[in-house]
């Protein structure tokens, strides 16, 4: 039987054990909630640069994976809208009709707006803009009704 002076430093050395378990937890707990309030430091790209105008057919939907987007040129000029689906965040693929969710099978209609769900809400239109070296950009921060685009006039 190990003499009481072993005993003391485990017993010393468990509870020094335990209490730093629990600060680690409480730490790593405090961390999480304030994560959950204070906005995110890093920020999120929101600019796509996708290609010059001479890039897109005419009355044809575009898939920029890059952005998560389709975009759409016509004579009058181009849009662009969400290629993520709003139930679960799955990439879309454009239909006859418009566009469909291969992972659950949501519909929407070429304006966005859902067919048939489970997905709760719209495709959102983004902004469409161009830059200074001529390209196209896209800006995701900035929603649009589905009738607004870049004219190209």
């Amino acid at each position: 039987m190990p003499d009481s002076g072993e005993q003391i430093k485990r017993r010393s050395f468990l509870k020094k054990l335990a209490v730093c378990s629990c600060f680690t937890a409480g730490v790593l707990a405090v961390l999480g909630a304030l994560r959950s309030v204070i906005p995110k430091l890093t920020r999120e790209r929101t600019l796509y640069k996708i290609g010059h105008l001479a890039d897109f057919q005419v009355n044809y939907y575009t898939l920029s994976e890059k952005a998560g987007i389709f975009l759409y040129r016509d004579h009058r000029g181009v849009r662009a809208v969400s290629a993520i689906c709003t139930h679960l965040g799955c990439t879309l693929v454009k239909s006859e009709t418009g566009f469909i969710c291969p992972c659950h099978g949501s519909c929407f209609h070429e304006d966005g707006n859902v067919i048939s769900g489970p997905a709760p809400r719209p495709l959102t239109w983004f902004k469409v803009g161009l830059a200074p070296d001529g390209q196209l950009v896209v800006d995701k921060k900035r929603p649009v009704n589905s009738d607004e685009m870049f004219r190209l006039t």
